[in-house]
């Protein structure tokens, strides 16, 4: 392999048929002496010869005339078919090495004919990365080499995982938040389809090392709140964010709280509502407020009866690794937005006063019930506050742009889609040019790992399997058919017979 041109960042190498044995997302060094370039390979193509579409021609000519015999006195065919097999590896220059110590800015350019090029190392990559390995997370292989990542990669950071759909989002974060947990580390996860309510079992049935660390919460059964819990701050929010309460509803909604909260010995719902009923209220405004505290009251989850309710403080409280699955399965879209609002407001409430240690939110399916009215503030002070998002969504343009220019770690699975493709090529910390070539090609379970946690290095991995349920495989009809779990009429036993 030679190096053959530069421009601006981007690096072509030629090299024989019998040479490329590289992938895209591989990393290639040019080493000279004690300096040395890394490029990452992002396609592979043949050379633009001049003629070449000439020959091509004329050999495909001499095919189909095949009884001709051809006159090659100087034996020049076999080394012409050599030159027009020839290929190009294009690269993205990543960064420069001089003394050990990594330039991102230097103008030094290797040999074309004297610097050694070859495959790099992935404890190589790990070094240059600085990762440090004190607590690893364990993302796959690249090749047949072992990589992870620093735990801290995660901690006051926002992750963003994206990919269409069966390549394998869930899986891996699964596998990071676990990790995390196993470190000590409080992770509550707003489960959308019920796939994390089983990480407390493994793949055999039998218990796993979460099991003591995992607790499931099913709103309005296991998991209800007083009204005075929920705040008037909180239930402001709701009424703003979820149910689109007009403004001079809210405003009348503001002082009956106050003088609920005076004239009663605690605020409820069914006091609020009484209170509204006396007052003097125009009409439109008396029935926004009634029909939305009663669609509130209905869900079960903000409820004042019974005296076994814990506050949200207590349930979340910290005794070391664990694990919240808020299962939002069966909730309807609005009591689902309700509960996250709910949640978002009192973990940035606790973590503002500092009664709740750092926490880790992973968000599934988040394009169901991201907006940027509640998100976005809590995104911005994220760092202030202790809060390390992980958002999982398969329609990347559904995250509000505001919210992809502060991420610090994106994780890719394959995508095709030009539109979601340019999505996060605009906003991730990766040329558009790579992110596209590369994420197109990514087979299932491989992921392109982009950002802080491999520090401005993006890497090619293959995601490693998790010993626990996972619970994210597609259910299809003629698995259970070949297993003989559906009935089969007897006509079609005869047809199929």
């Amino acid at each position: 392999m030679k190096i053959f041109s530069k421009q601006k960042d981007t690096l072509d190498i030629l090299a024989f048929p019998s040479e490329v044995v590289v992938e895209k997302g591989q990393y290639l060094i040019m080493n000279e002496g004690d300096k040395f370039m890394l490029a990452q390979v992002i396609d592979v193509s043949y050379a633009d010869i001049p003629g070449i579409l000439e020959d091509v021609l004329r050999e495909v000519s001499l095919e189909v005339v095949s009884h001709e015999n051809i006159f090659d006195p100087f034996e020049t065919k076999s080394l012409m078919m050599m030159i027009k097999e020839v290929r190009v590896i294009r690269c993205k220059i990543r960064c420069i090495v001089e003394g050990g110590r990594v330039v991102h800015n230097s103008s030094w350019l290797p040999s074309r004919f004297r610097s050694d090029i070859y495959a790099a190392r992935v404890d190589l990559l790990r070094n240059m990365m600085g990762l440090m390995g004190r607590r690893r997370v364990c993302i796959g292989t690249i090749g047949d080499e072992d990589f992870w990542v620093d735990a801290e990669s995660f901690d006051g950071r926002l992750t963003i995982i994206t990919g269409k759909k069966e390549t394998g989002k869930s899986h891996i974060t699964k596998l990071i938040s676990t990790t995390l947990v196993d470190y000590g580390a409080l992770v509550i996860v707003l489960d959308i389809n019920g796939e994390y309510v089983n990480l407390n079992r493994k793949v055999d049935g039998s218990r796993s090392n979460l099991a003591v660390r995992h607790e499931v919460l099913e709103p309005g059964r296991n998991f209800r709140v007083r009204t005075e819990d929920v705040g008037l701050r909180t239930l402001m929010d709701i009424l703003i964010h979820v149910y689109d309460t007009p403004s001079s509803s809210c405003r009348e909604f503001f002082r009956i709280w106050n003088i609920v909260k005076k004239e009663k010995s605690r605020v409820t719902l069914r006091n609020l509502m009484d209170a509204i009923q006396r007052a003097q209220l125009h009409e439109s405004v008396k029935e926004a407020l009634m029909t939305r505290l009663m669609a509130m009251e209905a869900t079960g989850i903000i409820t004042d009866e019974g005296d076994d309710i814990p506050s949200f403080e207590d349930v979340v409280k910290y005794t070391g690794g664990k694990m919240i699955v808020v299962n939002l399965r069966d909730l309807l879209p609005s009591t689902r937005r309700m509960v996250v609002e709910y949640l978002l407001s009192k973990l940035t409430e606790l973590l503002h006063v500092k009664r709740l240690p750092p926490v880790f939110l992973v968000a599934e399916e988040a394009h169901l019930y991201l907006r940027d009215t509640y998100w976005d503030d809590m995104i911005t002070r994220m760092r202030h506050l202790g809060l390390s998002p992980i958002f999982v969504t398969n329609q990347p343009d559904s995250i509000p742009e505001t919210i992809y220019r502060q991420a610090d770690n994106i994780i890719l699975f394959n995508f095709t889609n030009e539109a979601d493709l340019e999505a996060i090529a605009r906003t991730s910390r990766m040329d558009s040019e790579s992110v596209k070539a590369i994420a197109a090609s990514l087979p299932p379970r491989y992921c392109l790992l982009i950002g802080y946690l491999v520090k401005d290095i993006p890497v090619v991995v293959r995601v490693r399997d998790v010993d626990v349920e996972t619970m994210g495989k597609t259910r299809l009809f003629f698995d259970m058919f070949d297993r003989q779990q559906i009935h089969i009429p007897r006509v079609l036993d005869e047809h199929i017979a």
